[in-house]
């Protein structure tokens, strides 16, 4: 009976390491990047429609050089380019490329007359993790 109860107790905690288990962030990919668009409510000159876009490292690992597919992308304001810039044919770079720490957002503004749906594409886990 003692030992039922023992192997109810650590086999969801050996269960849970070897799930989160693995190296240099295998666990992480483009999923545990998290991109939400907000209508900010802010009309500019124009016109168009202040968007609000936070992106979120959910991976326990930080991350770098982080891509957005955002094809069509336009904006009528300007975006500070070390948090978002083209990189090439609809691909944008978050950041500038550098850390985004695990649980960090990375924040930036636009102006367009209508919402673009931005995706990640690609990233790199920074370091051992």
């Amino acid at each position: 009976m003692a030992t039922s109860s023992m192997l109810r107790t650590v086999l969801p905690v050996v269960f849970f390491a070897v799930l989160l288990s693995g190296t240099n962030g295998e666990r992480c990919n483009t999923s545990s990047i998290q991109v939400e668009t907000f209508n900010s409510g802010v009309v500019v000159s124009g016109g168009d429609t202040v968007f609000q876009v936070e992106l979120k490292n959910l991976c326990p690992c930080a991350v770098t050089n982080v891509q957005l597919d955002a094809r069509g992308f336009a904006t009528t304001v300007d975006i500070d380019p070390a948090a978002f810039r083209a990189d090439d044919g609809g691909v944008y770079l978050v950041n500038g490329g550098e850390p985004i720490p695990s649980m960090a957002t990375v924040s930036f503004q636009y102006a367009w007359d209508h919402f673009f749906q931005m995706t990640p594409r690609n990233m790199e886990v920074d370091g051992p993790c």
